[in-house]
């Protein structure tokens, strides 16, 4: 697919030997389109440090995505493709001042459609399913990440509990963890009596002593 976008043609491939890649038949795939397949040491990751130092970073992002909004950890794969589809649109390489987004695509990405991960979300039945006089139009749920290959939303439905993809959604992302932390608005005259009747209550307090 790559090889047909940009018109060129993969020279190499880099894996360690774990086992998934090291096998006969992948070898012959190799041989057959003239693809160099190196292998580094096992349990070295200095060798290929930039691979590594990508997946910790999309995994940091991904435990503190699930964890921010209490989801369950299957939903692990959604929270890593959404890190890895946010960076390659907002991280700008040190050298070139540009995304990688940009450097592939050679036009600069748009950033409107992008939402907060696992936010709640409601879905418009858009017909789908057929409906009474009285029932509900929209289903409740998640929030998931950005279709690849299409226009579209990835969304956990609550109801039929099923991940799908839908372009009709409507977006609630307030986080309820910080509405919870919100001080509270006190009246001005409110505070001025409160520090009166303080006030007064020490002048009582030394009169009687």
């Amino acid at each position: 697919m790559l090889e047909n976008e940009k018109s060129s043609k993969i020279v190499s491939l880099r894996s360690d030997h774990g086992g998934e890649f090291q096998n006969e038949k992948f070898e012959h795939f190799c041989e057959k389109h003239d693809i160099k397949h190196i292998f580094f040491a096992p349990r070295t990751p200095q060798q290929n440090s930039v691979i590594k130092r990508k997946n910790r970073l999309l995994e940091e992002l991904a435990r503190t995505m699930l964890n921010e909004n209490s989801l369950p950890m299957y939903f692990w794969t959604y929270a890593v493709n959404t890190a890895c589809y946010v960076l390659n649109r907002v991280l700008i390489m040190p050298i070139l001042k540009k995304t990688p987004y940009e450097l592939f695509k050679g036009r600069r990405s748009v950033l409107s459609h992008l939402k907060v991960f696992g936010c709640k979300c409601f879905i418009l039945n858009n017909d789908k399913e057929s409906l009474g006089k009285f029932d509900a139009k929209m289903d409740e749920g998640i929030f998931l990440g950005c279709a690849i290959q299409s226009h579209a939303y990835i969304v956990y439905n609550k109801r039929l509990m099923t991940v799908e993809e839908f372009m009709h959604v409507v977006f609630d992302e307030t986080n309820p963890k910080l509405q919870n932390h919100v001080p509270k608005i006190v009246d001005e005259e409110d505070i001025t009596q409160k520090a009166i009747c303080c006030r007064i209550g020490i002048c009582c307090r030394k009169s009687v002593s």
